[in-house]
């Protein structure tokens, strides 16, 4: 009897011990600086439990300090406290296995949604905080209900945002229909929001009518005449009335950073309520029916499945690349033609868009250090002028083609800024890249096409 007892002891014992994984905690800033001494708790289950005290100097991004190691039980966590800041995030912790958890930190706290878990989504905070990406500038403004809407409401959502206005009768109808489309197969963690071009008008109890009247559950924001103008300003949108805004839409990533940026009208087909047809005015209505620029719910959708990743996926390519012939900012015309049997990077551009500032310099100084392959820089929509401008600014000495109609985006199929194409030597397309280049991604790029 005794054996027996033994032995089932023996089989039980080991299964009382919880399983655990190793959490390992690093910190980086988007500059050097301290964190004081602050203790660490994870959320699991709605409860939370303290993991240990961090604290101490932490370097700048993409450098990055260890401040912890621990064996953690086993499970899926939902959120990091560090002293009284809270963020959502997920954190995956398997049986023997080291899970990564990075803090951006500044201002001895937490930045607003730089929590980072898991190895690509640490690689990814790392490019983040090093300034790889542009981060949304701090915002205030108030949506339909009240609340505020600002950084600390949209930390941890990736987050699609439009302009528009209520009185507008051309693009903004369109908008708020491709929004419709978005909310019915977005995922849990994107966030929707349309922020006014027109605060004197749209108040509160205005966009919460709106809202009402098309049947919206998202985000509708306002503000002061400043507010919202200074959150216009990263993407080139000035305060309109009536049907003369710049129709804009951008993604901006659960981390707070902008990865890409729409122009134009969406294409939403017959997918859009009566409420809102009645609405359009006849040249909204030409836009309807014509497919508004092209690009729409399911290039949206896509986008957000990527901007996730320390990269955008990139589209395959094979075909040919289209022909163009355009004028450049130094007066001249180029013609594909003329480029033949150079492999190229061609890149679609715009003042307007940020990510397009922050990787343009590097894939300048990259592609000119890259011997046997030529950089293509093709501006959608400005004037020479403004062009030249904006390169000069940025450090860029390179002549830009002016695609002054869109033609030509429209041609490679560029539906987003940035977006680049890799050329073959051959004329044939080798890959196109929607958003912002990820250093490491165009190195293997530039290297594909060199041996080919």
């Amino acid at each position: 009897m005794f054996a027996v007892v033994a032995v089932v002891v023996l089989w039980t014992v080991p299964r009382l011990v919880p399983a655990t994984g190793t959490l390992v905690v690093v910190a980086a800033g988007r500059s050097a600086t301290s964190l004081p001494s602050s203790e660490l708790s994870l959320s699991v289950g709605g409860s939370w439990s303290v993991v240990g005290s961090v604290g101490g100097n932490v370097p700048a991004a993409p450098d990055q300090r260890q401040l912890l190691e621990v064996a953690i039980a086993v499970g899926v966590y939902e959120g990091v406290r560090l002293g009284t800041q809270a963020e959502a995030v997920r954190i995956e912790v398997k049986s023997g296995q080291v899970t990564p958890l990075l803090l951006g930190i500044g201002s001895g706290g937490l930045l607003p949604g730089a929590v980072y878990a898991g190895n690509d989504d640490v690689n990814l905070g790392l490019g983040e905080l090093a300034g790889r990406f542009v981060a949304m500038a701090p915002f205030d403004l108030t949506d339909q209900a009240g609340r505020p809407f600002n950084l600390q409401a949209i930390a941890g959502k990736d987050v699609v945002v439009a302009a528009f206005h209520t009185t507008c009768h051309e693009t903004c109808p369109l908008y708020t229909a491709l929004m419709l489309q978005l909310s019915r197969h977005k995922a849990g963690t994107v966030m929707l929001a349309e922020v006014t071009t027109d605060p004197g008008t749209d108040t509160p109890a205005v966009l919460a009518a709106y809202a009402r009247q098309v049947g919206a559950d998202w985000t509708f924001a306002t503000g002061s005449e400043a507010q919202v103008a200074a959150f216009w300003k990263p993407f080139g949108v000035e305060l309109a009335t009536g049907d003369t805004h710049t129709s804009t839409l951008a993604l901006i990533d659960r981390h707070g950073y902008i990865r890409l940026v729409y122009r134009g009208a969406p294409k939403v087909g017959n997918d859009i309520p009566p409420s809102l047809v009645t609405t359009l005015s006849p040249q909204g209505l030409k836009q309807l029916a014509s497919g508004g620029d092209g690009w729409g719910a399911p290039d949206v959708l896509q986008a957000l499945s990527t901007i996730g990743r320390s990269e955008a996926s990139p589209e395959p390519g094979g075909r040919p690349a289209p022909a163009f012939e355009l004028r450049t900012t130094a007066g001249t015309t180029v013609r594909l033609a003329d480029l033949a049997g150079v492999p190229l990077v061609i890149n679609f551009w715009a003042t307007y868009c940020p990510p397009c500032r922050a990787e343009m310099p590097m894939l300048d100084q990259t592609v000119a250090a890259t011997a046997g392959v030529r950089l293509v820089l093709v501006n959608e929509g400005e004037s020479a002028e403004t062009a030249r401008a904006y390169l000069a600014a940025i450090g860029v000495h390179r002549v830009s083609l002016l695609d002054a109609d869109l033609g030509v985006g429209r041609a490679y199929g560029v539906t987003a800024y940035p977006t680049t194409v890799f050329v073959k030597a051959d004329g044939t397309i080798d890959r196109k890249q929607i958003g912002q280049l990820d250093p490491r991604v165009l190195a293997a790029e530039l290297s594909n096409l060199g041996s080919q």
